[in-house]
């Protein structure tokens, strides 16, 4: 597994985050720039520029070379014109496509999106970013967009840049699963296992990685086996069973129970 000490996940800020695999061909092509990575913090997956490592040659040059390298990076860092400060909204404005922000404001559920994961991402962390981030996500979600969902309720289960709510990461999670999204159903089932916004339930965390990675979501895949081998041989028959059932809607279970 390889980690890279540079790529800071946008949900949680933390920096143990390693590479991730595409969710489809079409991802690919449509960030050629950047790789996808999953927080080993949050579970957040996310988009970011890509990550060269050192290679070996760098690697095994001599100390008196490294050190001239770093001096010369030192002596740059230090004496560099002064760049605008990205707290700046102007400037923070400029590095978003005029295009982008003109669909937003017109309700493009995936303009919307990227927007919020733009300021998300953007290098002045301040409330105000944040806060316009988790606006613009939740519009896109409104929209119906299931990416924004899920990001929506990494959030609030994580309680960085948006107030901690176990409710709220339930609540976008679980419309997501819902919706048909892989990534969705593998978070949801994570809620199950350790009861966070939904009560605990080993059975339905089974469910849901089982659906996860009939979905091809191959991070599912490894959560499913490791949770089959908590249940007894009569749970996990009945996970099975329950994985190929339809979902009751919300109106279903409450007539059900009345």
């Amino acid at each position: 597994m390889l980690f890279h000490s540079k790529i800071v996940c946008p949900g949680c800020q933390g920096s143990r985050c390693r590479e991730s695999r595409w969710l489809s061909l079409e991802e690919k092509k449509k960030h050629p720039e950047n790789s996808p990575y999953r927080c080993l913090d949050c579970s957040h997956r996310f988009l970011s520029a890509k990550h060269t490592p050192l290679n070996g040659k760098l690697v095994s040059a001599p100390i008196a070379s490294v050190a001239v390298i770093l001096s010369v990076a030192a002596t740059y860092w230090l004496t560099r014109p002064e760049a605008p400060s990205p707290l700046d909204p102007s400037v923070a404005a400029s590095m978003l496509e005029p295009e982008l922000r003109k669909s937003a404001e017109a309700g493009d559920a995936g303009a919307q999106f990227r927007l919020g994961e733009a300021l998300l991402q953007a290098p002045a962390r301040t409330p105000e970013n944040s806060a316009n981030a988790v606006r613009w996500l939740e519009m896109s979600a409104e929209n119906g967009n299931t990416e924004a969902m899920i990001v929506l309720g990494r959030l609030s289960r994580t309680g960085v840049g948006i107030l901690q709510n176990f409710g709220n990461t339930a609540k976008w999670i679980q419309t997501a699963a819902a919706r048909g999204n892989p990534e969705g159903m593998l978070e949801l089932g994570r809620l199950y296992r350790e009861g966070v916004g939904v009560e605990k339930d080993l059975i339905r965390a089974y469910v849901w990685f089982n659906r996860a990675s009939a979905a091809r979501n191959l991070d599912a895949v490894r959560e499913r086996e490791n949770i089959a081998r908590t249940l007894t041989p009569e749970e996990l028959k009945e996970a099975q069973k329950q994985s190929s059932a339809p979902e009751e809607k919300p109106a279903e279970k409450n007539a059900r129970k009345d």
